[in-house]
């Protein structure tokens, strides 16, 4: 069974642009002259703790960061040699471009191609998504599989299947494990900060 008004659409060539340009918007000034910001600097100083200290700490202080802070562990300790500054925000980046290709489908699936080309260009260009995707902050993941899993809820809800269902519960579950902001309504996660 279908919903009205929820078609599936083919996509053109021409909605990678919105992705390119992201990709392209974030990774400018992408160093912003290699300085950190306060809590780029906690992110930092997490990430190159020794597991059983980052454990440790988590038990008493930022256990909301704590799958991001081992996320960004497992960068350094691949990838140690690389530029710290843009191997911590990489992540950020690149969640950016996975988000806007979300957009991108949704918009495609539930208005048409045109919807879904102009939903990720003005995704690309909201100031906040500009800022995320420059920080070494879990937010940028967050909101790329937060917009995942509202795809993937159009599709359980369509198909009725279990396995695009689990699919949801597991992209949501992700989210949450990465910033509890994910599964609080707007309201509520304002009045908490960010």
């Amino acid at each position: 069974m279908r919903l009205p008004g929820i078609v599936p659409r083919r996509t053109g060539p021409l909605l990678l642009l919105p992705v390119l340009a992201t990709l392209a918007l974030c990774l400018w000034g992408v160093r912003r002259g290699g300085s950190l910001w306060r809590d780029e600097a906690v992110t930092y100083d997490m990430a190159h703790r020794s597991l059983p200290d980052l454990w440790a700490t988590l038990g008493n202080a930022d256990a909301v960061h704590g799958a991001y802070y081992l996320l960004v562990h497992a960068l350094y300790a691949v990838f140690g040699g690389s530029d710290p500054l843009l191997l911590m925000r990489l992540p950020s980046v690149l969640a950016t471009a996975a988000a806007t290709a979300g957009v991108i489908r949704l918009g495609n699936r539930l208005a048409g191609p045109r919807s879904g080309l102009l939903a990720g260009l003005v995704f690309a260009l909201l100031p906040p998504v500009q800022e995320y995707a420059q920080e070494g902050r879990s937010y940028a993941l967050v909101c790329a599989l937060v917009v995942w899993a509202t795809d993937a809820l159009v599709s359980a809800v369509t198909t009725r299947n279990a396995k695009v269902w689990a699919g949801y519960g597991a992209l949501m579950l992700a989210a949450c494990l990465l910033h509890e902001f994910a599964v609080l309504p707007r309201r509520v996660s304002r009045s908490l900060g960010r």
